[in-house]
């Protein structure tokens, strides 16, 4: 019984991993639609944003989703500036 819940456990965790690596990915994109806004991803796709987190955890809720599960973002209006 252990496994099969360690199994699901790592499957949550890869997935949710390989959203945030696609928000990164996609940042620019992500950008041109989400400028100022948080977003969540589930399963390589945006399926809530709003400009206040609590807002948007509010309707993640409403979705029956689990905010604990989905990667959440911050998509700033501006591309980060790194300083050499």
């Amino acid at each position: 019984m252990a496994a099969v819940k360690e199994k699901e456990i790592l499957l949550r965790l890869e997935k949710f991993s390989e959203d945030v690596d696609w928000i990164s990915k996609k940042q620019a994109m992500l950008r041109k639609k989400f400028a100022g806004k948080y977003i969540a991803v589930a399963g390589y796709r945006v399926i809530a944003s709003d400009s206040k987190l609590e807002t948007l955890l509010k309707k993640l809720k409403e979705k029956g989703e689990d905010p604990g599960q989905i990667a959440i973002e911050f998509i700033s209006p501006e591309p980060p500036r790194l300083i050499l």
